[in-house]
This record gives structure tokens, sequence and C-alpha cells, in this order.
């Protein structure tokens, strides 16, 4: 009796609605779903990617650079969804390193002059909406009071990429140093670039000017220089 009332229970679901179940094991997250982009592929061969707004006759399509094209759905062959080949950075917190080189020109009472040296960076921060990157980053410059001794900052940064949904994404940044062991107080900006190689990793490099004042028994010192830099990023 059992097996007959399952039988006659399964037999009176419509097709549709079992093809239209959730299958959890397969749904992707809100996180992992903010990389993916809706592709539309015509008889002709052309293939438009990014945000499907409309279905029905005509289907609508917003691209990438928020421009919006409208397809006659009998020259659509089909609407998939696919990852974005550009590997755009959305709702990923990101682990950055860079080592480089800074120098600056530094007038003080005492060690004034040239300063040059080793430069290292290290930053942590979230994507918000793929153009916009804040983070906190941790310093260690040659610029100080003492030649030859790294002195460590720290402060916060805001990328900002120019192409967010191409794997190549130029960048300006902008590094303002709040706190350091010589009183320092700062600011370095500059352009850059990121190579995206994998969703979750990449690598570049970036270079711009340093303004820098510091402060050390009483003793002003303001130095200005550039840093140049080779990174990597890693995101999760």
């Amino acid at each position: 009796m059992i097996l007959a009332l399952l039988s006659a229970s399964l037999l009176a679901t419509p097709a549709h609605a079992a093809a239209d179940a959730p299958r959890g094991g397969n749904q992707l997250s809100a996180r992992t779903q903010q990389r993916y982009q809706d592709v539309i592929t015509t008889r002709a061969g052309s293939k438009w990617r990014g945000k499907l707004l409309e279905r029905g006759d005509t289907f609508r399509i917003r691209l990438d650079d928020n421009s919006e094209v409208a397809i006659a759905k009998e020259d659509i062959v089909s609407v998939t969804r696919e990852p974005h080949p550009g590997y755009p950075h959305k709702g990923q917190w990101q682990a950055r390193a860079a080592v480089g080189a800074e120098v600056a020109f530094v007038t003080a009472t005492t060690n004034a002059g040239l300063q040059s040296g080793g430069y290292v960076e290290l930053g942590f921060g979230r994507n918000f909406g793929g153009g916009f990157e804040p983070e906190i980053v941790l310093v260690l410059t040659p610029i100080g009071p003492d030649p030859g001794q790294l002195v460590p900052e720290l402060g916060v940064a805001f990328r900002y990429y120019l192409q967010p949904y191409k794997r190549v994404k130029p960048y300006t940044n902008t590094q303002i140093i709040l706190y350091g062991a010589e009183g320092d107080l700062g600011l370095r900006t500059g352009p850059g670039f990121l190579l995206d190689i994998s969703p979750n990793f990449g690598f570049g490099m970036s270079q711009g000017v340093t303004l820098m004042s510091q402060v050390k028994d009483g003793e002003q010192a303001a130095g200005i220089g550039y840093h140049v830099s080779v990174q990597a990023q890693g995101r999760f």
C-alpha cells in the first residue's frame, strides 16, 4: 500500500516541477556567483557578456561598460552563465606583499640629504564592487634618522582599478601613513598594474611619489622621494 501511494505521488508530480527543484549540492555561493556573467550567443556567432536584464521577444543585456544591447529572441542560439574571463575582484578579501626600493631627499638638522634602501609593504583589505579596494598597510621604509635601518609604518591605502573587468588591471594607488616608529606621517601615491593569472592570484608592480615627515628627539624632518616595487596578491 505504501509503495503504491509513493508511486502515485511521483506520477502526480509535474515533470517541470521536478526539473525546477533546487539542487543544493550544485548551487554556487553568492560570492562565487558575482564572478559569473550571462552570455548570449547569436546565430551570427556573436557573444554578448554581461548581466541579463530582460527575457521575452527581445532579450536585453547590460555589458561591463554599462551599455545595454537588445537582441531579438529569434536571433539567439543560447543563453548561458559562465565564469567572467577577466577575473573581476568582487566580494573578495585580499592579502598582498610587495618588495622594492625607496629613495628620498630629507631636510633635517642631522642626517639630512639623500636616503635610500630596500622597501617592504604588506597589505590586507577587501574589494567592494570591482573598482574600489581599500586596505590596511604595514610598511618598512629606509627613510629615517638612522641610515641603514628600516622604519616600520602603519597606514591605510585606497586602490582604484581603471579596468576592473580585464585580466590586466591598471590602477591608481593612494597610501596614507598615520603612524610610525619615528612619528611618521606621510603620503605615497602613483600608478601601477596587476596581472591576474587566476581568480585568486595576481602579480604586478607599482611606483610613485613619496612625501614623508618624521620626528625624533624633538627634531622635525621632511622628505620627498620616489618608490617602486613588485608585488603579489592573493584573494579569497
